[in-house]
């Protein structure tokens, strides 16, 4: 028996109306990333209501620069991210990927890189995409979808503890591959 096939991957901007999608799923990445978090540390903790605090998700309907997607695999709700300009270097840039989430189900049968690919595609530019030191799973997928994605060069760079702890990887996705 073979991997699923998943014909078809999009992304689409989700409006403020359908907000509540995205904060629905946010529930799951939280999860999801509860797993790395260090005991005694403020990340992976749940509020007194029990649910994950995403701080400034508002933003994403209200600021310039800013949109949260969808990711649907063959017409299915299979994930989100969220973009912005912010970037964790300082650099000049025209999109970072905030947040990056792909359901379980979805994962290593090539959703969450054909997801990316059309990231880059459909908003094309100087990109930054910030992974934290204790993702390295996210650290793989990313080097991979990338140079998938673009013919352009990849630049790594270690985050300064500041703004950033974890690796940058900085590209141009208007060079992209055939």
């Amino acid at each position: 028996m073979g991997l699923p096939l998943i014909d078809c991957v999009t992304l689409t901007q989700v409006p403020e109306s359908q907000r509540q999608i995205i904060t629905n799923l946010i529930q799951l990445y939280k999860y999801d990333f509860s797993e790395f978090a260090e005991v005694g540390s403020r990340y992976g903790e749940v509020g007194p209501d029990g649910r994950f605090i995403y701080e400034g998700l508002d933003s994403y309907w209200r600021e310039d620069g800013r949109f949260a997607l969808k990711v649907e695999a063959d017409g299915r709700l299979a994930g989100f991210v969220l973009v912005n300009r912010w970037s964790a270097l300082n650099r000049l840039l025209d999109h970072s990927v905030a947040e990056f989430f792909v359901l379980r189900k979805y994962r290593r049968i090539g959703v969450g890189s054909r997801a990316a690919r059309v990231l880059f595609e459909r908003w094309p530019g100087r990109w930054e995409v910030s992974v934290a030191r204790y993702n390295k799973p996210a650290l793989s997928f990313w080097r991979k979808a990338i140079r998938a994605a673009v013919d352009s060069t990849v630049e790594e760079y270690a985050g300064d503890f500041e703004r950033q702890v974890g690796t940058e990887l900085c590209f141009d996705s208007r060079a992209r591959k055939p």
